[in-house]
């Protein structure tokens, strides 16, 4: 039975139960390249669960996101929490800010989820996150939609499918000092949540090893946390959730009067009003 834990990530309650803070060394993902096949990346997601890709934001936008990630929200006393940490949480707003469209369908990320959850997937959420020294969460997955024993998962026959992720985005380097992602490779397969469990079949966790505009892909069953924030600095990271297409939907319809925004509705292509809803005829939920 999956029982659940409220880490203080600030954001929700996760899958998880016990003590899942890893207290070992860390060691990087292997540094990410240039993704040459689609296909490729996309066999990682169902292989190791996650992917990275460097450079999906240029230095100018990292630039540029950093400073409207400072002008959302309210005062910064407002997200100092004490006896923790700064912790400013903001979610996405896709109807009245036109700056999320340039985030939802960046490619290649946006080529790899269109073979993993297949045409016509949505965008299922997203939020703008700062946080600062003393954050760290343990080890813990976001959504186990199909549970089946571990030793059946690791029949290379068995292959669930992913209905679920999140993409990551990077405004800082990710060095151990500042926090950055854990992930255990591979441990989507333990078809379950962690309890009492750093690790996964002896695999430590690894942290993400992007510089800032790089991002990670990972699928929602996958067990993964943060290291702990020791530094001064603070890590901004923007995420945005995905779904295969019959999921439930976070927005209006487009069509619907005063929904959103002129700008959003002014910039918006095709393809990003099917991220957000606007099926062709013929898809049904």
């Amino acid at each position: 039975m999956i029982t659940t834990t409220e880490y203080r990530n600030g954001h929700h309650i996760t899958k998880g139960s016990g003590d899942n803070v890893y207290k070992g060394v860390l060691e990087h993902l292997p540094t990410p390249t240039p993704i040459t096949s689609i296909e490729d990346a996309a066999e990682l997601m169902h292989k190791d669960g996650c992917v990275q890709f460097p450079d999906l934001l240029a230095p100018a936008e990292v630039a540029e996101m950093r400073a409207w990630m400072d002008s959302q929200g309210g005062p910064d006393s407002e997200y100092e929490v004490k006896n923790w940490c700064f912790n400013k949480h903001i979610g996405a707003d896709f109807t009245q800010d036109a700056r999320w469209l340039k985030l939802i369908d960046r490619s290649p990320a946006w080529d790899v989820l269109n073979l993993i959850l297949g045409e016509n997937f949505i965008v299922a959420g997203g939020s703008l996150w700062v946080t600062g020294r003393g954050r760290g969460m343990g080890m813990h997955l976001d959504h186990l939609a199909v549970g089946l024993p571990e030793d059946l998962l690791e029949d290379e026959r068995v292959r669930v499918p992913i209905f679920t992720g999140t993409l990551h985005y990077y405004l800082d380097d990710q060095v151990e000092e500042i926090g950055p992602t854990l992930l255990i490779p591979g441990s989507h397969r333990a078809g379950r949540a962690p309890h009492n469990e750093p690790t996964w079949n002896g695999r430590a966790p690894r942290m993400i090893s992007v510089k800032a505009g790089g991002a990670v892909l990972f699928r929602h069953d996958l067990w993964h946390g943060a290291a702990m924030n020791t530094s001064t600095r603070r890590r901004y990271m923007i995420q945005v959730h995905y779904a295969e297409g019959s999921r439930r939907l976070p927005c209006p319809p487009i069509t619907q009067p005063g929904a959103y925004h002129p700008s959003v509705l002014e910039n918006i292509t095709p393809r990003q009003r099917v991220l957000l809803g606007d099926k062709p005829k013929g898809i049904f939920y």
